[in-house]
């Protein structure tokens, strides 16, 4: 088990749960793990972001490669347990309306399921 990540699966919906999102070469390896789940044909994913209390631009470019990863295999990404930094972060690179942002995974889970 990986200690930056931990991909886990609900009904249909792949649950990444990642605990930094700073260093480039672990998001890449992440995003190799995802891009596994995607040759799988699974395309939907749920990001954890409950032990990330801020982000940087690393962070930002990684959801943003997921979120283009899973939409062009026609599936969309929720992020739950979003820090306040985090989503002030959103606000003000104005990435906040591309990205679905739930108050919990089974939140999150339930609402990628309802677009299927």
């Amino acid at each position: 088990m990986n200690p930056n990540y931990n991909i886990t699966k609900q009904d249909s919906i792949q649950v990444l749960e990642v605990k930094n999102l700073l260093n480039e070469m672990a998001n890449k390896e992440i995003l190799q793990a995802v891009q596994s789940k995607i040759d799988e044909g699974f395309s939907n994913f749920v990001v954890d972001l409950g032990q990330i209390p801020y982000m940087n631009s690393v962070g930002l470019n990684f959801l943003i490669m997921l979120k283009a990863r899973s939409n062009d295999k026609g599936g969309n990404v929720a992020m739950a347990n979003v820090s306040t930094k985090v989503l002030e972060l959103l606000e003000m690179t104005k990435l906040r309306p591309i990205f679905q942002v739930n108050n919990s995974v089974e939140e999150a889970v339930a609402a990628l399921l309802s677009h299927n």
